[in-house]
């Protein structure tokens, strides 16, 4: 598998969320890069994930307009290292269906999830999407 990580210094990102963000320029894959392909050219987030096992390694932005240009997702519960930020929560849960799973299904794993911490979402957190929401009321201002 791929190896991704942030550069020495970067881990604190910039929130806390299922995946921090931290800036892109302090993201370095240490090694196999060959085995990591973008998922979906065409999302908002680029997930390079591993063409050999299908992790997910890190997402990045690459549309210059959008509140998180320049930051990646990264995803510390793959990190080994002692003090690492564990995930916070879930987001976009009900996209499991997409992959296949019975609609039926998801109040269990809402469940599960937060038996674990983590609190599902079908969006971003909230504190991610007040900064998504503050990044376009003050780009809305300055084209005004």
């Amino acid at each position: 598998m791929p190896a991704a990580a942030p550069n020495a210094g970067s881990r604190k990102g910039l929130s806390s969320p299922w995946s921090p963000l931290c800036r892109a320029k302090n993201v370095t894959v240490l090694e196999n890069g060959d085995k990591l392909q973008v998922i979906d050219a065409s999302a908002t987030i680029q997930r390079h994930a591993c063409k050999v096992c299908g992790t997910h390694m890190f997402g990045r932005i690459e549309n210059k307009g959008h509140p998180f240009y320049g930051l990646d997702f990264i995803h510390p519960e793959l990190f080994t290292e002692a003090g690492s930020a564990a995930p916070q929560f879930a987001a976009f849960v009900s996209s499991v269906i997409e992959s296949g799973v019975d609609p039926s299904q998801l109040p269990g794993i809402r469940s599960r999830l937060r038996e674990l911490g983590l609190e599902p979402y079908d969006c971003l957190s909230p504190a991610l999407m007040d900064a998504i929401a503050t990044h376009v009321a003050k780009s809305k201002a300055k084209a005004a």
